[in-house]
């Protein structure tokens, strides 16, 4: 069974969406776009799919994200009336009350697509549980643990986390791409004055995918992927049909 992403040209780069009950990482530097695609990922399921769900910030508040997504034309506030959306958003210590630890924070999310009956969650900012006290091997098996917690209860999720300037891990935590079922990286660079954004499926488990780079466009909907221009056709014996050189 496959989820849809509800992003205009992303589902047939890796047949048809993401494996139910899969948990995603959406990776990229500061600006790519992660945020949007979370949301959007969370908005298109419960208004072109009907599929509840829960979107969980760790930076931004709850009034502040309405306001974000108001420009795509995202009424999260009437989402929510309606029971469809939970929004989670704040500081980390609004998540959990007493310790601060990923374990707890891990938890009450949980707690949160349990309660909601959600069939979709997307976590953004996942770096900041860097922030926390950590032991390494002890987060990566609180990670494998709420992936498989949230396979069990059919939530499909997405996790969004930055890659610093300069370093090659996909991550800031270092394991959400070991534990992640797959994982997608957005790109926002170029020279001089221009500059393209673009997306490349780097692993989905179970799951055949595009190797490309494709780009896309963040319009007043939101992400929407360019479409691939098409390959010549070389006929036999012959070259390429196109214009007389």
């Amino acid at each position: 069974m496959r989820v849809k992403t509800g992003i205009p040209g992303l589902d047939e780069l890796m047949e048809g969406g993401f494996p139910a009950g899969s948990c995603v990482l959406v990776s990229g530097k500061i600006g790519t776009g992660k945020s949007i695609f979370a949301m959007q990922y969370i908005v298109k399921g419960i208004t072109d799919f009907g599929e509840p769900g829960v979107f969980v910030s760790l930076e931004r508040e709850r009034k502040a994200l309405c306001q974000d997504f108001q420009r795509f034309g995202w009424q999260l506030q009437r989402l929510e009336k309606e029971g469809s959306l939970q929004l989670l958003g704040g500081p980390l210590t609004s998540l959990s009350r007493g310790k601060k630890d990923a374990k707890r924070i891990i938890s009450e999310i949980v707690k949160a697509v349990e309660a909601s009956e959600s069939k979709r969650l997307a976590v953004d900012g996942m770096e900041l549980l860097s922030m926390l006290p950590r032991n390494e091997f002890a987060l990566w098996v609180e990670l494998d643990n709420f992936k498989e917690r949230l396979r069990e209860v059919g939530c499909t999720s997405v996790l969004t986390s930055e890659i610093r300037e300069g370093r090659e891990e996909l991550s800031r935590l270092g394991v959400e791409e070991e534990i992640a079922d797959g994982v997608i990286v957005l790109y926002y660079e170029g020279e001089g004055l221009t500059r393209d954004r673009a997306l490349e499926v780097r692993k989905m488990r179970g799951t055949e995918h595009s190797n490309q780079l494709h780009f896309f466009d963040i319009t007043s909907g939101g992400i929407v992927l360019k479409k691939m221009p098409e390959k010549p056709k070389v006929p036999r014996g012959g070259r390429a049909s196109g214009p007389p050189l």
